[in-house]
């Protein structure tokens, strides 16, 4: 069992939760090392208490996301692999069989994962001051909300903040400690000029 590759796929926004489920029955038996795991089909169907028809058809919902890579290694068994720690040790797409990868660089691995991810968040947001207190903030946010919909929520708001002069843009902190990812943000002046 992996443990990050379990906290990998409940930070997923699926939109499907059967297929969630498979995939949290997939990580659950992943390697560590690899993200690769081979098990039956009917012992996923077992597992998720779902029909064999419906497991293939979440695996093929899974895989046109992205989320995992199917390899058919003879006529009984297929090889899956998460594309998640390929991803972040910067394996190349050839290695990890075509699955996409978010990062161009590898990530080193003695960073925690919610430090990870603010580091995206902080490359991202507009206004560099207070980083440690922002880095406390996200933490805590991490808490209540996916890292899909703080993301989401933070490149509305650096749209609607484009030509905001710096100093009137709220600390990251104090975003983050406000749940302002959940706001609804109108368009910036630069989104108005490029519709017209």
């Amino acid at each position: 069992m992996s443990f990050a590759h379990m906290a990998w796929a409940w930070s997923n926004s699926i939109g499907d939760p059967l297929a969630k489920l498979l995939l949290l029955s997939l990580a659950d038996r992943a390697d560590k090392e690899t993200g690769q795991c081979w098990p039956s089909l009917g012992r996923l169907a077992q597992d998720t208490e779902m029909s064999s028809a419906t497991v293939a058809r979440k695996l093929r919902y899974l895989e046109e996301r992205q989320l995992i890579h199917r390899t058919q290694r003879n006529a009984t068994s297929t090889l899956y692999t998460l594309p998640y720690l390929t991803e972040r040790q910067g394996v190349s797409h050839t290695e990890t069989g075509g699955c996409l990868t978010v990062r161009d660089k590898p990530i080193s691995n003695n960073l925690s994962e919610n430090n990870i991810y603010f580091e995206d968040f902080w490359s991202k947001y507009p206004r560099k001051t207070g980083k440690g207190q922002a880095r406390k903030a996200f933490d805590s946010a991490m808490k209540k909300a996916t890292l899909a919909e703080l993301m989401d929520g933070l490149d509305k708001f650096v749209s609607s903040s484009q030509g905001t002069e710096t100093r009137f843009i709220a600390h990251a902190s104090t975003w983050l400690n406000g749940e302002r990812w959940l706001d609804e943000y109108e368009a910036g002046w630069q989104d108005v000029l490029n519709d017209l």
